[in-house]
């Protein structure tokens, strides 16, 4: 009887020990540990350095921690195994929780993701470990890329680390490295070389430098015979003579008279235009006047001209004024 009884206890000690136990591993791995709003995120590169405990961190604060790490093919594998090999199925899944007190007031997460809200990989010194840092960047620059999946939480884009970054901008300068032509290149240093070269001393720069050299010369010539003291001397006294300072003086009168025509000129000019103007009108009456007038003269001229023609032929018609008679009527 005691021995059933014994057993019996070890047995309800065991089934409360599983219970216990069951109960702990819910705790620890329910969100009794991991309080906060779930986030997830896709990198393209390594994760080398994150881990469950990983900080998340806004401008250098702690936010939340990363709860799990994973591969995309693993969380959401494709309908067609097929898919597998598509670049999108390569991805790693980053989960992790933010806890909002840090946050304070947390405006719509989709709002900020279209301002430039994104998710980064960061170094920890030189230890190798990394952390998650969220930060805002232009949103042109790194794109969201759609995934064919629906995500277990709110999705925040992720864009390369800073290590990447500069491994790509290394490999593409390699790339294109790759692609110039050295030998070419070679060929066309030697050749500007040897232009200089021949500039240099046969050339034209070559002839541009003697003359220089043979100007500097004459130029050294000039200035040691000239008396530059006494030019200078006697530039000075020039400016300072009285033939200088009445020659200011006169220059100073010139200007204000010609001040003075300037202002009267404006009223002149008017004066002048009214003159033309009375001129033109003067002109036009004369010609209105002297047009009947010249039309009489003209015909007054033509008359004297046919009279004059008659005369000639008979001079009697001044005395009878009759023509004489036509030579048939004898």
């Amino acid at each position: 009887m005691d021995h059933k009884r014994a057993a019996f206890r070890v047995g309800l000690f065991t089934l409360a020990g599983i219970a216990s136990l069951l109960a702990l591993v819910f705790f620890l791995s329910g969100s009794a540990l991991h309080p906060g709003i779930p986030f997830e995120t896709y990198f393209q590169e390594s994760v080398q350095g994150l881990d469950v405990g990983t900080e998340v961190k806004f401008r250098g604060v702690t936010i939340g921690k990363v709860t799990d790490v994973g591969l995309v093919t693993a969380e959401y594998p494709p309908a067609n195994i097929k898919d597998e090999n598509e670049k999108v199925y390569q991805l790693v899944v980053v989960r992790f929780r933010v806890d909002p007190k840090k946050l304070g007031h947390v405006d719509d997460i989709q709002q900020a993701v279209n301002r430039g809200l994104r998710v980064q990989i960061a170094p920890q010194g030189i230890t190798g470990l990394a952390y998650v840092e969220l930060s805002f960047v232009n949103p042109q620059q790194y794109p969201v890329t759609p995934v064919p999946w629906t995500p277990d939480s709110t999705v925040i884009p992720s864009m390369p680390s800073t290590l990447t970054q500069v491994q790509d901008a290394i490999e593409n300068l390699m790339t294109s490295l790759s692609k110039v032509d050295a030998g070419k290149i070679v060929t066309q240093f030697s050749d500007l070389l040897a232009s200089l070269d021949h500039e240099v001393t046969t050339g034209d720069a070559h002839q541009a430098i003697a003359n220089a050299n043979i100007l500097l010369n004459n130029l050294n010539i000039a200035v040691s015979k000239a008396d530059l003291p006494a030019t200078s001397a006697s530039i000075r006294n020039l400016a300072g003579g009285p033939q200088t300072t009445q020659i200011l003086v006169q220059l100073n009168q010139t200007t204000a008279q010609l001040s003075k025509v300037s202002a009267e000129l404006p009223a002149l000019v008017a004066q002048s235009q009214a003159t033309i103007n009375q001129a033109d009108e003067t002109t036009a009456d004369l010609q209105a006047s002297l047009g009947p007038i010249l039309q009489d003269l003209k015909t007054t001229t033509a008359n004297l001209r046919e009279l004059t023609d008659s005369l000639k032929h008979n001079p009697a018609q001044v005395l009878d004024g009759a023509a004489p008679p036509p030579e048939g009527d004898h």
